[in-house]
């Protein structure tokens, strides 16, 4: 099946971008088009008009500036995976992004689509969560930053307004005896997430845990925080028994549903050892743990 007719704008700027915006009715943005194109394909979708962002250089850009990760719209998974600082620094987006789909996919999606898209089982809004990470959207009323605990609302909708346009994601650079890692559950390539866990951790002076953040994937309406767990961990040592209740507390927290590939109580199982993995590997990263064995 063909899409449906549509008109195709391709701005080489974001002010145009953001002008086509904000006088089209009801617009559609396209970037990678991984999601959009086969829904375009199939006719889930049926805008009447689709503004096509890749045109615009400006917005193709992976590096650290201002003490953030800066992470720019057309910044592709592909990207993210072959990046060298990424690599070294940033554990849970070095794990994510070979999970994502396929080669093909990650050639051409990007980042801040997938976190526009807002879909539960997508990777990089777990990531952002752990990482109390942020987008900025630039609209017709200027550039303003949007907290990612304030982003999701609903499966596919964000607090964004229509005429809005996400021009970067962003998360902190890390600090010295910060680790992430990110686990997730599928059942092969190429498939979503049945469940997934980003975690970071920072560690003071004394090798206690100074702040923690956790996000889950494809275990509620939006991807969640386990702010149950984090609150646990704060102020304790790492060591597996803590982890263990952590996990616990974040599958508690948890609100998966029963489908074809699981039951609920099977999907906060796989929390909970995700979980322990995740913070495993991340105070290992960190430098305060040694490598065990994960449960």
């Amino acid at each position: 099946m063909k899409a449906a007719n549509f008109e195709h704008h391709e701005p080489t700027s974001v002010s145009k971008a953001v002008s086509l915006l904000e006088s089209l009715d009801e617009p559609t943005i396209l970037s990678g088009g991984q999601s959009l194109v086969p829904m375009l394909r199939f006719r889930l979708a049926r805008p009447d008009t689709v503004v096509d962002i890749n045109g615009i250089d400006e917005l193709d850009y992976l590096h650290e500036e201002d003490g953030y990760l800066r992470i720019g719209a057309l910044a592709r998974h592909a990207d993210v995976a072959d990046s060298e600082v990424i690599e070294a620094r940033y554990g849970s987006f070095a794990d994510t992004a070979p999970l994502v789909a396929d080669p093909q996919i990650r050639n051409r999606g990007t980042i801040v689509g997938s976190i526009a898209q807002a879909d539960p089982k997508g990777d990089w809004g777990s990531v952002l969560i752990a990482h109390d990470g942020e987008v900025v959207a630039r609209g017709p009323d200027g550039e303003r930053t949007v907290p990612v605990d304030e982003l999701f609302l609903l499966p596919y909708d964000t607090s964004l307004d229509e005429d809005e346009l996400i021009t970067e994601a962003r998360v902190p650079v890390p600090v010295e005896r910060e680790g992430s890692a990110y686990h997730k559950l599928k059942r092969k390539t190429g498939d979503y997430a049945m469940a997934g866990v980003a975690a970071r951790l920072i560690f003071d002076d004394d090798g206690r845990i100074e702040d923690a953040g956790i996000g889950m994937t494809a275990v509620d309406i939006t991807n969640a925080r386990a702010s149950d767990a984090e609150e646990r961990l704060e102020g304790e040592r790492p060591d597996p028994e803590l982890f263990a209740e952590a996990g616990e507390l974040a599958a508690e927290q948890s609100n998966p549903e029963s489908d074809e590939h699981g039951d609920a109580s099977y999907k906060e199982r796989m929390v909970e050892v995700l979980a322990q993995r995740a913070l495993g590997d991340a105070a290992e990263r960190a430098g305060v743990i040694e490598r065990r064995a994960a449960p």
